[in-house]
């Protein structure tokens, strides 16, 4: 016992006695990840102010009379051309330099004013560039909703009693129809990015330190006078894992207390009328499956490093390891589905299971258990086999 303590307080010593290397692994990450999607946010948010303050260009053929002062009053930010030219016009939109033409059939009023059951039901065409954001809201805004106020206008001319042709409607004074639990929906939006942040961040941050834990040692001969200490090399596994777990615990702590505080500023300081936080619950559920993640990380980069000469070389094995456990945390990003029970007994993707569960309450007591058990018992078998590759003095001196 007094061996894992002097192995794991060494290491620790190595990086909480460092400044440099405190802010590299604990804050540098913390900073850059909230800059990056604050910065997305915010982009995503002015974007969306910009498609919303633009002033669409319309083009209109054929336009009956009073049209263009009725789309003035519904739209006022717009400005409306008379078309000449399709040719020309259609060119403007597949460039972005219009932004809609509307196309009303010839005699369009007469069609309107004198038709009779039988005749051909006038119709007015829309064209648009859907790869164009400004012709995309332009669309929405026009072709779906003032040209239906405009067809009501119409036919509210023709038939006195327009109240006699409504049958039903649907959400005209209904404030309250939206129902969700608040907190549910503010941990949806956290399930969905936290798994992903948590796999990045958490075991990038390890990475680093555990492959200079075992391999550094061996590239710098460190290694093998550690080894013909009297100290078992059993503790000297579990001294090294432990230390990569608490600095790895520490870490993913902070991480995601940043996500969860930051998240208005990542989200572009958007109202979601959501809440974000959580109770104490999720957040005793959560840090003891953190802890259990950190553990199992650890195990599998300290494993990766045992096979590996130099750090170099450990790196180089652990970013498919990494680059596969980040796809298992993304995928759950995309899921609609309910998983099965059986799910959260395989190992590294039923913990990004398990985080959105907690987040969106709906993970189950057995879900969690077993989930934190396998997590656990898996890490274990690491740590196994990585005693066993330290009793090797084949694999150890590598």
């Amino acid at each position: 016992m007094s061996g894992i303590k002097l192995i794991c307080g060494k290491e620790l010593d190595r990086v909480f006695r460092d400044r440099k290397m405190i802010f590299s692994v604990f804050f540098l990450p913390v900073i850059i990840m909230v800059g990056i999607m604050s910065l997305v946010g915010n982009l995503s948010n002015n974007a969306q102010k910009d498609v919303e303050a633009h002033t669409s260009i319309v083009y209109i053929q054929n336009s009956p009379v009073g049209f263009p002062q009725f789309l003035k009053a519904a739209d006022r930010d717009c400005k409306i051309y008379e078309m000449s030219d399709w040719e020309k016009a259609t060119e403007m939109i597949k460039n972005g330099d219009a932004d809609l033409l509307i196309k009303f059939p010839e005699n369009f009023v007469d069609m309107v004013s004198g038709y009779k059951q039988g005749d051909v039901i006038p119709q007015i065409k829309t064209y648009y560039n859907p790869s164009e954001d400004y012709s995309r809201a332009a669309y929405d805004t026009i072709s779906t909703g003032v040209l239906e106020a405009y067809r009501q206008s119409l036919l509210s001319q023709r038939v006195d009693n327009m109240e006699g042709l409504t049958v039903f409607t649907v959400n005209s004074d209904n404030p309250d129809m939206v129902i969700q639990d608040e907190e549910k929906a503010g941990g949806k939006i956290l399930g969905m990015m936290l798994p992903y942040f948590v796999t990045i961040l958490l075991f990038a941050g390890a990475m680093g330190i555990g492959t200079d834990m075992v391999a550094g040692e061996k590239e710098r001969g460190t290694m093998a006078s550690l080894l013909v200490s009297p100290i078992k090399r059993s503790s000297i596994v579990l001294g090294k894992v432990i230390a990569l777990m608490i600095i790895s615990g520490v870490s993913s702590v902070i991480y995601v207390g940043a996500l969860v505080a930051f998240m208005p500023q990542m989200i572009g300081g958007a109202d979601l009328g959501m809440n974000l936080t959580l109770n104490p619950k999720q957040i005793a559920m959560l840090a003891v499956l953190l802890v259990a993640i950190a553990f199992l990380y650890s195990a599998i980069i300290v494993l990766v490093s045992v096979f590996a000469r130099t750090t170099k070389e450990a790196s180089s094995y652990v970013m498919p390891v990494y680059m596969l456990i980040l796809v298992l945390g993304m995928t759950t990003m995309f899921t609609t589905k309910t998983p099965g029970e059986w799910v959260y007994a395989v190992p590294i993707y039923n913990t990004s299971l398990a985080l959105q569960g907690i987040l969106t309450q709906e993970v189950t007591t057995m879900q969690y258990g077993v989930t934190l058990g396998m997590t656990l018992v898996f890490g274990a078998v690491l740590i196994g086999v990585i005693g066993k590759a330290f009793e090797s003095e084949k694999v150890m001196s590598i």
